[in-house]
């Protein structure tokens, strides 16, 4: 088969498209022929490489998924639809669980099959296109456990960093669904223009305002109730800082860094909590197709490459210039 795979870690050129032997079937897990494959910043991070965690090479990345089944089993035929949800089991000591494609021993979905637990197998919705579908396993739900752990109600106030990417288009979406007052942070004149589109009600540009002053303005100086953080080290501060009291940031990213500086005595006076988010529960991915379904949101969908041209989709993601969810092609 075909497939994207790394050898080393390092920048977008240690991709290497290849042949490569297909995955043997075994015990407990089903062949998925692989249809498309959405990036996420995971992959980046895996691709670079992170002190402490390690892959055996050669690897092949990403965990949002959309195929075929290529057998039958349980309440499934071969050919059917499916998404594939993304955690697995880990050893890693204090760690929730692992992720297909990420640091671990399961190979991703940038190849033309796969091999997945039989039980991270989940019927594609007959209303979502395959490209839709490969793009909701990972950043919305993602923004949909995120904002579950917000405790945000209808007419609280929340600020969602980084509008452009995955999941804070995702969290646009879902929090305007929810009937939240968003406040979106963006980078340029296009990327707030587009955010206003998916139902931001105020908007900040980072490259113009300084955030905390602005955010203190649009609120009159009492905060927000909750802050969607998946940028890290550069946002931490200004997060915990912009929160009202008794809000809560809940974070799951760390695009910028891992270790933040923050203002402590901010923190414990106005009484915040910082809550961590990673992924979401197989319930919740089914759940939230449910609520895309009611609420009738479709996924923002930035563009599609051929799976040969991945360096290419992760150069367009580490440049920032993607709105919504960038795609791999991996089959017709």
């Amino acid at each position: 088969m075909k497939a994207v795979i790394i050898k080393k870690h390092g920048g977008p050129d240690v991709l290497s498209y290849e042949q490569v032997p297909d995955p043997v079937s075994q015990k407990g897990h089903v062949l998925v022929k692989v249809n498309y494959c959405a990036v996420n910043h995971l992959d980046i991070w895996v691709r670079n490489g992170i002190l402490g965690k390690s892959v055996i090479f050669p690897h092949i990345l990403g965990c949002d998924i959309c195929g075929t089944v290529l057998e039958g089993f349980g309440g499934f035929k071969k050919g059917d639809k499916i998404v594939v949800y993304p955690a697995v089991d880990t050893s890693i000591p204090r760690v929730s669980f692992g992720i297909i494609g990420g640091f671990g021993k399961y190979k991703g979905g940038y190849a033309e099959i796969i091999s997945v637990p039989m039980k991270n197998i989940i019927k594609k919705p007959i209303w979502l296109s395959d490209k839709e579908a490969a793009a909701i396993n990972v950043s919305y739900l993602t923004a949909w456990n995120m904002l579950e752990k917000s405790r945000c109600k209808k007419g609280d106030t929340i600020l969602i960093w980084g509008a452009n990417s995955g999941v804070g288009s995702a969290a646009i979406l879902l929090a305007k669904a929810k009937g939240l007052k968003i406040i979106a942070v963006t980078s340029d004149k296009n990327k707030t223009i587009l955010a206003k589109k998916l139902g931001a009600d105020f908007i900040v540009d980072r490259s113009t305002k300084d955030v905390t002053l602005e955010v203190l303005r649009l609120t009159n100086q009492v905060g927000v109730d909750a802050v969607i953080d998946h940028v890290g080290a550069k946002t931490w501060p200004v997060s915990l800082e912009v929160l009202k009291v008794k809000g809560r940031m809940v974070s799951c990213g760390t695009t910028t860094g891992g270790e933040a500086l923050v203002n402590i005595r901010s923190f414990y006076s106005k009484e915040a909590q910082i809550i961590g988010a990673y992924l979401g529960s197989k319930s919740q991915l089914v759940s939230l197709h449910k609520f895309m379904k009611l609420k009738k949101i479709r996924p923002v969908i930035d563009s599609v490459f051929d799976l040969k041209d991945a360096k290419d989709a992760h150069k367009k993601m580490e440049e920032s210039n993607q709105f919504g969810k960038i795609l791999l092609q991996v089959s017709n």
